[in-house]
């Protein structure tokens, strides 16, 4: 955690909007079908959006929690995405996600533990 309070607090919120808003929605996206899956598309779009007007720029020098929270953002939303035929994030809509998805994923350690695309997007398809 940052030692200032104000960047503490910030921090804070941005790890707690994702646990608590994010990733919720996100799970609706990928339990329900039709209209109530729609809806929740709504909902998790407005929450990126919300990321995106915030002026997030998650990490920095280090990962941080926010990067941790985050997580679900990176290679994990496009292959929901993709199980369910859809497209959550792209860089005309999310150009600052877009951009710490980028980064992120390039760090070595956060590489090393993703498990193998193909086989995380053949696990969530046969959930779906």
């Amino acid at each position: 955690m940052p030692q200032d309070p104000y960047d503490r607090a910030t921090t804070r919120f941005w790890s707690k909007f994702i646990d608590d808003k994010f990733i919720p929605t996100l799970g609706m996206v990928l339990k329900t079908q039709g209209e109530e899956q729609e809806k929740a598309m709504k909902e998790a779009e407005e929450a990126l959006k919300t990321l995106e007007r915030g002026g997030l720029i998650f990490g920095g020098e280090a990962i941080s929690i926010v990067d941790i929270s985050a997580n679900c953002l990176s290679i994990w939303l496009e292959v929901f995405g993709e199980a369910i035929g859809t497209k959550f994030i792209d860089s005309e809509k999310f150009p600052l996600i877009c951009s710490w998805i980028e980064e992120f994923t390039s760090i070595d350690l956060v590489k090393e533990s993703f498990p193998p695309r193909d086989k995380l997007l053949a696990y969530h398809k046969r959930l779906l």
